[in-house]
C-alpha cells in the first residue's frame, strides 16, 4: 500500500514535471512567437516608415513638378500672347505696307501719266529751239518762264498791295469825309439856329423899337422886354465869341463899351454867321476835290 502510494506520488510528480515542462515549452514557444511577431511588427513599421518617407519624397517631387509645370505653363502662355501680339503687329505692318505699295503704285501711275503729258511739252520746246536761236536748251526756256512767272506773281502781289492800300485810303477818306460832313451838318444846324435866332431877335428889336416909339406908356414893360432882348443878344454874342476864339486865332476883342452895345453885338453875330457859311462852303469844295483825287488814284 505504501509502495502504491509512493508510486502514485511519483507518477503524479512526474506528470506534474511533465506538465511543467510542457508549460515551459509552450511559454518558450509563445515567447518565441511574440518575439518573432514583434520583429515582424518592427519590420513592418520600418517598412511603413520607409514607405512614408518615399511617399513624402514623391509628394515633394510631385509638388515641385506641378510648380515647374505651372511656371512652364505661364511662360508658354506669355510666350503665346507675345507671339500673338507680334503676329497682329506683323499683320498690321503687312496691311500698312500693302497700303503703302498701293499708294506708291498710284503715284507711279500718276507720274507716268504726268510724264506722258509732259512729253508733248518737251517735244514742243524742242520744236521751239529748232526755230529760235536765242535759247540753246529747253531748260533755258523753262528758266525764262520761271523768271517771268515769278515777276508776274510779284507784280500781282504789288498790285494787290496797292489796291488794298488804295482801298484803306478810300475807306479812311470816306470815314473822314463822313466825319467832316457830320461836323458841317452840325455847324449848319447851329448856323441855322443862330440865323433863326438872329432873325427873330432882329424882328423883336424892330418890333420893340416901333413899340417903344409909338407907345411911351408901356415903358416898364418895354424896359423888361428890352432887358430880355439884351440878354438874348448877349447870349448869342457870347456863343459866337466863344466859337470864334476856338476856331480863329488872334481875334480882336471888343471894348467894354462895344461889348454891351446891342447893335454891335448883332453885327458881330451877323459877321460870325457869314464866316461859318464861308467855312462850310470851303469844306464842301475841299471834299469834292479830295473825292475826285481819290477816284483818279484808283483809275
Amino acid at each position: 500500500s505504501t509502495q502504491s502510494t509512493w508510486g502514485e506520488n511519483v507518477s503524479a510528480s512526474t506528470k506534474l514535471r511533465r506538465e511543467m515542462v510542457d508549460v515551459q515549452t509552450e511559454l518558450d514557444r509563445k515567447r518565441t512567437e511574440h518575439r518573432e511577431r514583434m520583429e515582424r511588427v518592427k519590420t513592418r513599421e520600418a517598412h511603413l516608415a520607409k514607405k512614408r518617407e518615399d511617399l513624402a519624397e514623391r509628394l515633394v517631387k510631385f509638388y515641385k513638378f506641378i510648380q515647374e509645370n505651372e511656371i512652364k505653363k505661364n511662360r508658354a502662355e506669355k510666350k503665346a500672347q507675345m507671339e500673338e501680339a507680334a503676329k497682329k503687329e506683323k499683320h498690321h505692318q503687312i496691311i500698312e505696307l500693302n497700303e503703302a505699295i498701293k499708294t506708291l503704285e498710284n503715284e507711279k501711275h500718276d507720274i507716268r501719266m504726268q510724264l506722258g503729258k509732259y512729253t508733248k511739252y518737251q517735244k514742243y520746246l524742242e520744236d521751239v529751239l529748232s526755230y529760235n536761236e536765242e535759247y540753246q536748251d529747253p531748260n533755258d526756256i523753262i528758266t525764262r518762264f520761271t523768271t517771268l512767272d515769278a515777276n508776274n506773281k510779284e507784280l500781282q502781289q504789288r498790285k494787290k498791295f496797292l489796291e488794298d492800300e488804295a482801298e484803306e485810303q478810300r475807306v479812311a477818306l470816306q470815314r473822314k469825309r463822313k466825319s467832316k460832313e457830320d461836323e458841317i451838318l452840325e455847324f449848319t444846324n447851329q448856323l441855322a439856329k443862330l440865323q433863326g435866332l438872329l432873325e427873330q431877335t432882329h424882328k423883336t428889336v424892330v418890333q420893340l423899337s416901333d413899340e417903344i416909339e409909338t407907345n411911351v406908356e408901356h415903358k416898364v414893360h418895354t424896359t423888361k422886354t428890352i432887358g430880355q432882348i439884351r440878354m438874348a443878344t448877349q447870349n448869342l454874342y457870347d456863343r459866337c465869341m466863344e466859337l470864334t476864339k476856338q476856331h480863329k486865332k488872334g481875334v480882336k476883342l471888343a471894348t467894354d463899351e462895344q461889348a454891351v452895345n446891342v447893335l454891335f453885338q448883332l453885327g458881330f453875330v451877323g459877321d460870325s454867321l457869314s464866316d461859318y457859311l464861308f467855312i462850310v462852303e470851303k469844306e464842301k469844295e475841299r471834299q469834292r476835290a479830295a473825292r475826285l483825287a481819290a477816284q483818279a488814284a484808283l483809275v
